[in-house]
């Protein structure tokens, strides 16, 4: 391939994970009519490269993976849904469950990326009008769910620029460290030492 490609790279969340979320944007077009993204696979964004060639990204990747040897798997987990207020459109998400280590997990993968802070989330409904996501919200927000979930690896997407399939496909996967230690990782990156608390089980209910 010598032509322009688009590249998305995210994180896949579990299959179970995947499957709830697809339930729900099912849902969501029961309620308020099919909508952009509804068949998008469930993931959580990191950063967009646009218009590439795939060799500029052949010549990133083994720095790249040997930047993400420095992170270990995470353990994280959907802790229920919330929304972003752009102006008329909102956008409704499940929202990732944020703790200091989480946080600071997610603070150094940002470092390989460009671009500034960022809110870790599943889209469900993107840029909904007005109408439509105040049908919606109601039977979203009413849903309780949490459910953890592991992040092992980090996933590129490609898709052309034309012809007729324009949807992302699976590029390339690269894992993170599984032979380093969450604990060790997390004490290594602050001043003081902290015990990483197991995260307590709960009832759980369960792009391209």
């Amino acid at each position: 391939m010598t032509g322009y490609q688009d590249y998305l790279i995210v994180l896949t969340p579990s299959d179970s994970i995947c499957k709830r979320i697809k339930r729900i944007k099912d849902d969501s077009a029961a309620i308020v009519g099919n909508y952009d993204g509804r068949h998008s696979k469930a993931h959580i964004s990191i950063q967009q490269w646009p218009r590439k060639k795939p060799v500029w990204i052949e010549a990133l990747l083994p720095k790249l993976e040997r930047e993400l040897l420095t992170l270990p798997p995470l353990v994280t987990a959907i802790n229920g849904f919330d929304f972003f207020h752009h102006e008329e459109n909102p956008t409704i998400y499940a929202q990732l469950e944020q703790t200091p280590t989480s946080t600071l997990w997610f603070k150094h993968l940002k470092r390989f990326f460009s671009g500034g802070s960022f809110v870790p989330h599943i889209t469900i409904a993107r840029s909904l009008p007005g109408a439509a996501f105040q049908k919606l919200w109601p039977y979203v927000n009413k849903q309780h769910w949490r459910e953890e979930f592991k992040i092992d690896k980090l996933t590129i997407l490609r898709r052309d620029m034309i012809g007729h399939d324009t949807s992302y496909k699976v590029y390339k996967e690269i894992p993170f460290n599984r032979r380093l230690d969450f604990n060790t990782f997390i004490n290594s990156k602050l001043k003081a030492p902290v015990v990483v608390e197991k995260p307590v089980n709960a009832v759980q209910f369960s792009l391209f």
